[in-house]
Order: structure tokens, then C-alpha cells, then sequence
């Protein structure tokens, strides 16, 4: 989410790279966790679950010689990957259409 903001508020240095400088970084809307709110609480949990999860699977799949096994490893990153997604936007309280907007630019 952070990635697509960026690349709408900054300036492309070529012509698929942006600028990742400083002036631009500063502009993130970087969401922090109100440990105060158990909801807040729970988001940042399962997010640290999902994470780890992730880098999990990711070693798995890297070492993993069974094409089927490998391409099962891959389904499961796929699916943790849109889990991490919805909690983002959940996060940032977007709506289905921003959603859309989002995705629709990736």
C-alpha cells in the first residue's frame, strides 16, 4: 500500500523506478499501533503472525526440490500475501473501492 502511495506522490527517476529519496519517504502515512486499543493490539498480532508465516513459507519454498511441493508452497504464499493485504487496508480503513483502486494498480 505504502509502495502505491509512493509512486503517486513522487517522481519517477526512470522509467520504471521512482525516487525513494527522503522528501518523498517523509510523506508515508505510516500507520502506528495504539498498543491502548485491543483491536490496535489484535491487528499488530496477527500482522506479526502473517509475517512470520510469510518468511516461513519463503524459506520452505527456496530449499523445497518437489516441483508439487514447491508449487503448494507458492499457493500458500499467494494466499498469506492477500491476508497481509486485507489487514493493511483494514488498518488504514480503506473502503472496497479504494481497495479496487489499489489493486487495480499494482
Amino acid at each position: 500500500l505504502l509502495d502505491w502511495y509512493l509512486r503517486k506522490v513522487s517522481v519517477r527517476a526512470y522509467q520504471t523506478a521512482y525516487m525513494y529519496t527522503k522528501q518523498y519517504l517523509e510523506r508515508l502515512p505510516i500507520r502506528t499501533i495504539d498498543f491502548t486499543d485491543r483491536a490496535d493490539v489484535a491487528r499488530h498480532d496477527r500482522m506479526v503472525a502473517l509475517v512470520t508465516q510469510m518468511l516461513d513459507l519463503h524459506a520452505r519454498h527456496a530449499t523445497e526440490p518437489i516441483p508439487h511441493e514447491k508449487a503448494a508452497l507458492q499457493r500458500r504464499i499467494d494466499h498469506t500475501d492477500r491476508q497481509i493485504d486485507a489487514l493493511v487496508y483494514e488498518l488504514y480503513g480503506l473502503t472496497a473501492e479504494e481497495v479496487a483502486i489499489v489493486e487495480a494498480n499494482d
